[in-house]
């Protein structure tokens, strides 16, 4: 059995090289706030092993995978992107600026950075069905300009569907839902005090 697996796994040849996108405006559109703030959000920082790759595609009967990698330049830099959109479809005053340093003194009562600790999307070809899944992992930190204060949660997603036939727009909106679903925990989870952003409870 040991050698019939090694052989199996041999077998496994790379494929195509597939963008896989992320978009904010196709999820369920958050609560909008009624006490909107400036938010600078900072750029993404992508922890995870392998940086390149967000998901793949497993071929059936083909031993070929597919190797699914952000549209737009890396990960951290479509996450990031999505984080933006999201917060402003929330009613916030978005602001994105290239690092911490950057942002100006008075221009934003919350500077948000980030990690990204997990983020993957695949499809896997099974006989008649294609099962889909995607997945993620943020941390949040917020940082509050009117008192100082700081605010970190950990934040994750998760869906699965299954189809007929593979189409990359499934997973692409399976992979925007799952991030959709982080972003609604954290706002569900922080509330605006005196121009701040603080944790509820």
């Amino acid at each position: 059995m040991g050698g019939l697996a090694l052989a199996v796994v041999g077998c496994v040849s790379p494929g195509q090289t597939i963008p896989l996108s992320a978009t904010a405006a196709s999820v369920p559109p958050p609560e909008k706030l009624r006490s909107p703030l400036r938010v600078a959000v900072v750029p993404f920082e992508d922890i995870r092993a392998d940086k390149a790759s967000i998901g793949r595609y497993q071929h059936y009967m083909e031993s070929v995978v597919d190797r699914l990698v952000p549209v737009q330049e890396s990960a951290a830099d479509q996450i990031t992107t999505f984080v933006v959109d999201y917060l402003k479809l929330a009613g916030f005053e978005v602001t994105r600026v290239p690092s911490v340093e950057a942002v100006a003194p008075g221009s934003a009562d919350v500077v948000l950075t980030g990690q990204i600790e997990a983020y993957w999307s695949e499809a896997v070809a099974r006989f008649f069905r294609t099962e889909l899944k995607a997945t993620n992992r943020l941390v949040i930190k917020l940082a509050n300009a009117a008192d100082s204060s700081k605010v970190r949660a950990t934040v994750g997603g998760e869906g699965t569907s299954t189809e007929v036939f593979f189409d990359l727009a499934d997973l692409e909106q399976l992979n925007s839902e799952s991030l959709g679903q982080s972003l609604a925990r954290f706002l569900a989870d922080v509330t605006v005090v005196n121009q701040s952003l603080k944790p509820k409870g």
